[in-house]
């Protein structure tokens, strides 16, 4: 089974908005998350979608998500957790506990607030889990990254042609990714306050394949990003 996460328990701190998280607010005429959730509707792999929100959410979001329709998939809605990380853990305790794990069992993890994620992306995130078991979507940068201990002083400029900015979808055979999490317990990890899942699998030794992401495939975190993200679907709509 080909299973999506579409994670939206962020609270949207920086959007400045106390009354709705980011993953609810509009992207022209449909909430943000309903734009995501589309992409995972029709692509004819997905075979359940799973829904992350914070806890005080879940009615709300199952209220939207049923009001725009789900193009005949299977759509779950669970609690999140306090970063990333955990709330995919919940994800997959979710699917250990209701349908058990094969050896051929994906899981699509993706960002609520990416609404422009393509069918290539989603594809071939599939393709290099299935066969790889793991993978991370990521596109070059433009600037130059460098690295700082304080926020004072540089320390280092990596080479550009090895920096990559992560996006999602990042995608995962369950079985390793239950492994990594069996590991990441033993070693008496805190979920809550690890932000990034590929850090631990490359702790626990294993390799993460990479997808070209786009430009476009941009995280809405921010009142510009939304301006931003407003022109963009009036340019894709024409």
């Amino acid at each position: 089974m080909i299973y999506a996460a579409v994670l939206a328990a962020g609270l949207g701190v920086r959007m400045h908005r106390q009354d709705l998280p980011k993953p609810f607010l509009a992207l022209g005429n449909k909430p943000i998350i309903i734009h995501t959730l589309e992409q995972f509707y029709v692509n004819k792999q997905i075979g359940h979608i799973i829904v992350v929100t914070a806890d005080t959410w879940r009615t709300y979001a199952e209220d939207t998500i049923s009001r725009y329709g789900t193009m005949g998939k299977k759509v779950t809605v669970i609690r999140g957790g306090e970063s990333k990380t955990e709330s995919i853990k919940l994800v997959a305790e979710y699917i250990n506990e209701k349908f058990g794990v094969s050896g051929k069992d994906i899981l699509v993890t993706h960002d609520a607030i990416r609404p422009f994620v393509t069918q290539r992306m989603i594809d071939e995130n599939i393709d290099a889990a299935l066969k790889f078991g793991a993978v991370s979507t990521v596109m070059t940068t433009n600037d130059t990254i460098v690295v700082s201990a304080d926020g004072i002083k540089m320390r280092e400029v990596p080479r550009k042609l090895q920096m990559f900015a992560e996006q999602t979808p990042q995608t995962f055979n369950l079985e390793k990714l239950n492994e990594v999490f069996s590991g990441a317990e033993k070693e008496n990890v805190k979920f809550g306050e690890e932000t990034a899942i590929a850090r631990l699998f490359l702790r626990f030794g294993h390799e993460i394949r990479l997808v070209r992401g786009e430009y476009s495939n941009m995280k809405i975190i921010n009142p510009y990003d939304l301006e931003v993200a407003n022109a963009l679907l009036v340019e894709r709509e024409k």
